[in-house]
């Protein structure tokens, strides 16, 4: 296991805390390896399926061991260090990630799969490998590509993705960034008009990118013919120099990404060349005719790679904030279970199983699902690049619905994970608010989640229109076609409860009602003379419900479906079913009134889901450690004092706190300043 890469083990000679932390694993996270069904063995294996394969996960460590090795990416001194050093730092780590790229021949997908799985994306070039080279590739012509992606491969130009504005977000008709054409000399000219048309937020716009994706709309004689992408140039190549015309800074320190300098762009009558519009899909003549080929939506496929990269990584924060909670609640004591007994550890106490359990099955959850969307945004690629678009609106609906799902979830399980860490959760040391912060990013960058589901509900209205019109629906909407309604819940017994098709009946049969029932709600306003519009907002709510029970649905159906792929030891298997069963479980309990608000499922029933609610937190509570050893991270990508593998969270709190700068002298500067003139009467310096 990769466990054996432990930086935080070692100390300081100039500190006292030397020696603190024992080389021995502590005896209580011990016992819950020893005593689990999942074994050391099983435990690789299981990690194996997470990774999605043994030669992934050999490559993987060799990566990360290979990583570890250079001191530039230690994190002993994250929750030490100011803004500024992280983004010097963040610099500095890009730059040695290119030769690191180069040295080990990784790939694009291993740079989001390996490298910022190990560095929790700390890098401030992310954003050009994500979405500016991306991009090129996708969006530009062959000629286009021949200029420009050598280069940006190279790292000889660094770019970000300027879409989004101060005062417009994921409204993308409602930029106002203009690119009007000029005919007479086959330029663009480009204009940020208005303070709320800038460009604001684009990572590494601030400071560092020379060149910029800038999306906006194009105006050719006096017509606007919607957003359109543009390759500007923001800097010198030679000397770094804002270009004329251009106005760029950074926008503020923020709650986390410290090491990507986020950034605001003006533009005043920046003219660029005609052959610097990006014309793959849509193109303008010299002469200013305007002509398109395929899906105007390609142009949001960028997006869409994001997006499916927020959905994978949700899955991995959500996954190293429950190492940290479960490692650290079977070492931690408190009280006996009953009077004069024993203490015993907190993961023994069911309300701490209620705070962790649930979300390490969603994590195993979003995991599946992440390996699915990635298996039907290839096959989107594909059709694309045959110029088959009619996957699209499918592909866009799922990554819009499980971008909001997962973040939104995650957030609040890592949010739980802080709270049954108690008062050490707290500390910036035990990683957890670390974690949570760049987690709660993805709740609203490249699409506010809330939005995000608005898209997934519009998307299932018109699904749901069209199957009324005998249409065939894509795969993950097809069930809006099967009317389930009238029927019941066939669950007899608690065992029943534990069958996953019966499970996966339910959710589909709710999530089939909402759609309709909301669908039914916007045409009955319309009807009663409200505007599209208003009927629309007036609904919005029940929208929003509507399309979380879709994810959900598909979420649940997915998970089930990936274990029955399987092939793999029955011992995983096992385990496997009851964290899908569970987390089904999990999720119907908590939205029980869905289920039987039109009788589906009776009450009787639902105390039977229930009970096996608690005895299926109860089942996985011993495998709970294993579960999050399977994850497979190192206490480097963990870094958290709580969640180190060998279980001594006492002594690594102790050895941060001898480390904190403030700790460096016995008397600190303040009492000179302000507190002996306080404690001896005299007048203070204030």
């Amino acid at each position: 296991m990769a466990q054996t890469q432990q930086d935080s083990r070692s100390t300081s000679t100039a500190d006292v805390s030397a020696g603190i932390i024992p080389d021995s694993i502590n005896p209580d996270i011990q016992k819950e390896r020893d005593n689990a069904m999942l074994n050391k063995e099983l435990i690789t294996q299981m990690t194996y399926i997470i990774d999605g394969g043994k030669e992934f996960t050999e490559r993987r460590r060799h990566i990360e061991s290979c990583l570890f090795q250079d001191p530039l990416f230690s994190e002993r001194d994250r929750y030490l260090r100011t803004s500024a050093e992280t983004f010097d730092l963040g610099v500095k780590r890009s730059l040695r990630m290119i030769d690191f790229k180069k040295t080990h021949s990784i790939t694009f997908s291993e740079i989001w799969d390996i490298i910022y799985r190990a560095l929790s994306n700390e890098q401030t070039f992310g954003i050009h490998d994500l979405m500016f080279v991306t991009f090129i590739e996708n969006q530009g012509t062959e000629e286009q590509k021949a200029r420009w992606l050598d280069e940006a491969r190279n790292m000889r130009m660094l770019g970000t993705y300027a879409q989004t504005e101060l005062g417009h977000g994921t409204y993308i008709p409602g930029l106002e960034t203009t690119a009007t054409y000029d005919p007479s000399s086959q330029e663009f000219i480009i204009n940020t008009p208005t303070l709320t048309s800038m460009k604001w937020w684009p990572g590494a716009l601030g400071k560092t990118s020379t060149h910029a994706v800038v999306l906006a709309q194009l105006i050719i004689g006096g017509k606007n013919y919607g957003p359109h992408a543009f390759m500007v140039q923001l800097r010198s190549l030679q000397d770094h120099c804002v270009l004329p015309g251009r106005s760029v800074g950074v926008i503020g320190d923020k709650w986390n990404y410290a090491g990507t300098d986020n950034g605001y762009l003006r533009l005043r009558n920046v003219r660029i060349p005609r052959a610097d519009m990006f014309m793959k899909y849509f193109q303008v003549s010299s002469d200013g005719v305007y002509t398109k080929q395929g899906n105007p939506k390609v142009l949001y496929s960028t997006m869409m790679v994001v997006r499916l990269k927020i959905v994978q990584e949700s899955w991995q924060s959500l996954a190293r904030a429950l190492v940290t909670g479960i490692r650290y609640s079977a070492i931690r004591k408190q009280g006996p279970m009953d009077r004069g007994g024993p203490e015993v550890s907190i993961l023994d106490y069911q309300t701490q199983q209620e705070k962790l359990l649930p979300g390490l099955a969603t994590a195993y959850a979003f995991n599946a699902v992440g390996k699915r969307l990635q298996q039907v945004f290839n096959k989107v690629q594909a059709d694309i690049s045959k110029e088959h678009f009619s996957s699209l609106p499918e592909l866009h609906a799922l990554c819009c619905g499980l971008k909001s799902f997962t973040t939104g979830t995650a957030v609040g399980f890592i949010e739980s994970v802080r709270l049954a860490c108690g008062g050490h959760g707290y500390l910036l040391s035990s990683g957890i608010p670390y974690t949570y912060s760049r987690t709660a990013g993805g709740c609203t960058y490249e699409g506010e989640n809330t939005v995000m589901m608005l898209q997934v509900a519009r998307y299932l209205l018109k699904s749901a229109y069209s199957a009324q019109n005998g249409i065939v629906l894509a795969e993950s909407v097809a069930y809006l076609a099967v009317d389930t309604s009238g029927e019941s819940w066939s669950a007899c017994t608690e065992s029943d409860v534990r069958d996953t098709s019966l499970l996966i009946k339910a959710f589909q049969h709710r999530a089939h009602r909402l759609v309709n029932h909301v669908g039914q709600r916007v045409a009955r306003l319309m009807g009663e003379g409200h505007s599209q519009g208003t009927a629309w907002n007036n609904s919005t709510i029940d929208l929003v419900h509507a399309a979380k029970a879709h994810v959900e649905f598909y979420t649940v159906v997915t998970f089930c479906d990936v274990i029955k792929t399987l092939s793999a030891d029955p011992t995983i298997l096992k385990i496997l079913q009851t964290l899908s069963c569970f987390y089904a479980v999990f999720l119907m309990d908590k939205n029980i009134g869905d289920f039987m608000q039109d009788g589906y499922v009776t009450s009787d029933q639902a105390e039977m889901v229930h009970s096996q609610y608690f005895a299926l937190l109860a089942h996985l509570r011993p495998e709970a450690v294993p579960l999050v050893d399977a994850f497979d991270f190192t206490d480097l990508t963990i870094h958290s004092v709580l969640g180190c593998y060998d279980g001594n969270a006492y002594e690594r709190l102790y050895e941060h706190a001898l480390r904190d700068p403030k700790n460096k002298t016995e008397i600190h500067e303040t009492y000179s300043k302000y507190l002996k003139p306080l404690l001896t009467g005299q007048k203070s310096k204030l």
